[in-house]
């Protein structure tokens, strides 16, 4: 991997962070009130066969950031972020950091790359997710979203997930991504 110098101020260049999260239809228990002497219940069918895949993807110093869904987490649903980040922030150089998962890599994505010249794609050293500030978003979003709910099928779970942080500032992210 050759060395990047800084942002060069004549572009329109950004960095970009991208990473994959996944749902079932189990809960996520936080904090919550209960009687005294009871425990808190969040009732559920505690189902973790069905799984709902995102990618989502933070760039920190714009406070902008995307989401796409995908039948699984491979080359096909990174092709299609890669496409969407394409969309969302065209006109700019797009320095794109994503961590070693198989489907980052690859004939494939390395020949979407050589026609998509916008996109420079980076890795995060290994087993480093708190360098990924899309991870900050997820969790976030999930605490906000889906703590302590029970959902009846995959789709309220991305309806009220993709709700919730489409309606957040540009502020609260790059807060969130300590921009």
């Amino acid at each position: 991997m050759e060395k990047r110098q800084a942002l060069d101020p004549e572009k329109k260049e950004t960095v970009v962070f991208e990473d994959e999260t996944g749902f079932s239809l189990h809960p996520r228990l936080g904090r919550g009130w209960a009687k005294k002497g009871q425990r808190l219940r969040v009732a559920t069918t505690s189902q973790h066969r069905q799984r709902i895949n995102l990618f989502g993807w933070v760039a920190p110093l714009l406070g902008k950031k995307g989401l796409t869904r995908a039948v699984k987490g491979n080359t096909d649903g990174f092709l299609e972020v890669l496409k969407h980040i394409g969309k969302k922030l065209s006109g700019y150089d797009v320095w794109l950091y994503v961590d070693r998962a198989s489907w980052h890599k690859g004939d494939r994505v390395s020949l979407f790359l050589e026609s998509h010249t916008a996109i420079h794609l980076e890795y995060l050293p290994p087993y480093q997710p708190g360098l990924n500030p899309q991870e900050r978003i997820w969790r976030q979003g999930r605490y906000e979203a889906t703590r302590n709910v029970w959902f009846y099928d995959l789709e309220s779970i991305f309806e009220k997930f993709s709700g919730t942080v489409s309606h957040w500032s540009t502020k609260k992210i790059k807060i969130l991504c300590t921009i």
